[in-house]
């Protein structure tokens, strides 16, 4: 049976770290999706105005042990890059390229860098000409296309899948050598005479005059390059707007504005440290948004 877990928290540092320390002390089931080594933090050469430690310590070291303290209480980790959200009903959709999970409660701790996220070349300039990050958005105007979708994971899978129903053809470019998601999922799409799986592939630029023409790829070491109606992306090359724009109110900057208690306008949804509007970029101020958010979550989860 699939894991619901009672919350998930997007983000490995001292915000998602700290929320997760107290929703997996309070015995809450947390899942806590990373990409380990990344983060302002690990960049953080010496860190000395962080309580207790009077002699100063490595920005690394301190999130190790921030990491450490959260996993004593049970909480667990997937290194995973974030691809977007099924936020609004009671059990809601984190998707990432590890694959799909589930929650009651979502908080975004995701840290800046977001905003002006690097972008694929021709990514920008294609952006609702042949460039889409959902095929369940705009699969249906794909009837007799050739596509293709970029990215790793479950719901590179499903996405594909959906597609069978429109697209001519549909090329599955996985961005590792190996592709993981489901066995079920696996035999439906090769099972498909649509769909052609490709593997080891470096996307490198979206090309065309109105609309995506081809895309040039980087296919086990050699240059190469495909003819294609439509690019899915799910290369989590998405910035804030693109990420959270349909759920959360944003500032001019792009970052997620909530009130003092971290909700979103989304129930169940929340945001502590860098990623909130106005906040002061400092590891105090993002444990502290941390700890508001999880005890809003554990309020939440008690009165349910």
């Amino acid at each position: 049976m699939e894991k619901i877990y009672d919350v998930i928290i997007i983000g490995g540092g001292p915000a998602g770290l700290t929320a997760g320390l107290y929703t997996g002390r309070s015995r809450l089931s947390t899942l806590i999706i990373e990409r380990e080594g990344k983060g302002s933090l690990y960049m953080a050469h010496q860190v000395d105005n962080y309580p207790g430690f009077p002699e100063g310590i490595t920005g690394a070291e301190l999130n190790r042990r921030m990491r450490e303290q959260t996993k004593r209480f049970g909480v667990e980790f997937v290194e995973g890059t974030l691809l977007g959200f099924d936020p609004y009903e009671a059990i809601k959709v984190v998707k990432t390229d590890a694959g799909n999970f589930k929650g009651k409660n979502i908080i975004v701790a995701t840290g800046t860098g977001k905003s002006f996220v690097k972008k694929i070349k021709g990514e920008q300039e294609f952006l609702g000409k042949g460039v889409s990050y959902c095929a369940t958005c705009d699969g249906a105007f794909t009837k007799f296309m050739t596509v293709s979708l970029i990215g790793q994971g479950e719901e590179l899978a499903e996405e594909a899948l959906f597609l069978t129903k429109f697209s001519k053809h549909i090329r599955v470019m996985v961005t590792e050598d190996e592709f993981k998601c489901s066995k079920e999922s696996y035999e439906a799409l090769t099972s498909s005479e649509k769909v052609e799986i490709i593997t080891g592939v470096k996307l490198l630029e979206i090309k065309g005059k109105d609309y995506v023409e081809e895309l040039v790829v980087e296919e086990k070491g050699e240059e190469k390059v495909y003819k294609s109606d439509f690019a899915f992306l799910y290369l989590g090359t998405k910035n804030n707007t693109e990420m959270y724009g349909e759920f959360a109110k944003l500032d001019k900057e792009g970052y997620i504005v909530t009130g003092a208690d971290m909700k979103m306008n989304v129930e169940g949804m929340y945001a502590a440290g860098d990623i909130r509007s106005g906040v002061i970029k400092q590891v105090t101020v993002a444990t502290a948004e941390g700890t508001i958010a999880a005890l809003e979550v554990i309020k939440r989860v008690l009165k349910k």
